[in-house]
């Protein structure tokens, strides 16, 4: 799918909803390189330490010879949709979750290197290949070059990830005056409501954390919506004299399934 000139308005664009996976080695190989407590390519020949199974460096992970390494807490946001997406094609960002609760990964293949596709939609994400993943607390994922992503996301409680990326993207994400599509410092960001007349969201991650067991506690859940209703619930006004001057009564009916 190529660029789409934005023509509606954000609340009136249709939403499309994400596949929502847990992140394993194999579903994730064509993003990246899935780091667990399983030793990858083990049998390197350090004859130091008899106790320890080493593994084999991954050949295909760089920094550019400047790497840069951080921590990052994650809160929860009530707005689960999809702004930006971002791919580097000079160094394979990692991210590690830590703690002990799982997070949620927005990600998408890489384009840049399919034959498929034209030169324009080179350049862009392929929704058809974007899916959220949730990553447990103690593994993690290195990107491939031009693999799409967006920064971790809370699937309830705080989470902590560490972060290996380079000065370069640091420090030109760090700059920028205010959000704003970018070009430069090897970060390629776009926002994705100048391309699609479509909003990509996540499910509400809760329910899946709590189904396969990634969270030590039940996740609280908000009785009150941002609109001051029932969480979930939307305000809609109706137009003076849609009754046409008939009697009426309005019955409030609530959901409790």
């Amino acid at each position: 799918m190529g660029s789409m000139k934005r023509t509606l308005d954000a609340a009136e664009r249709p939403v499309v909803m994400l596949d929502m996976v847990l992140a394993t080695r194999e579903n994730t190989k064509n993003l990246g390189y899935f780091v667990d407590d399983t030793v990858e390519n083990p049998g390197l020949g350090i004859p130091f330490y008899k106790t320890v199974i080493e593994g084999a460096n991954y050949s295909e992970a760089t920094w550019k010879d400047q790497a840069c390494v951080r921590t990052s807490q994650i809160n929860w946001r009530d707005d689960h949709s999809v702004s930006w997406l971002e791919r580097h094609m000079e160094m394979t960002q990692g991210f590690v979750v830590i703690g002990k609760n799982p997070g949620l990964f927005v990600l998408g293949e890489p384009t840049h290197d399919r034959e498929d596709l034209d030169e324009t939609q080179r350049a862009m994400p392929d929704p058809k290949r974007v899916k959220a993943y949730i990553i447990p607390a103690g593994a993690g994922l290195i990107l491939k070059l031009g693999t799409w992503h967006d920064f971790p996301v809370s699937t309830g409680p705080p989470v902590s990830a560490f972060i290996i990326n380079t000065e370069e993207v640091v420090e030109a994400l760090a700059t920028m005056p205010a959000p704003a599509p970018m070009n430069h410092g090897d970060c390629f960001k776009l926002r994705l409501a100048d391309h699609w007349d479509f909003t990509l969201k996540f499910p509400d991650p809760r329910p899946f954390v709590q189904k396969h067991g990634l969270v030590p506690n039940p996740v609280a859940y908000p009785l009150m919506g941002v609109d001051g209703y029932g969480q979930n619930m939307k305000r809609e006004e109706v137009k003076p004299t849609w009754a046409g001057g008939a009697k009426v009564f309005v019955v409030p009916v609530v959901n409790v399934e």
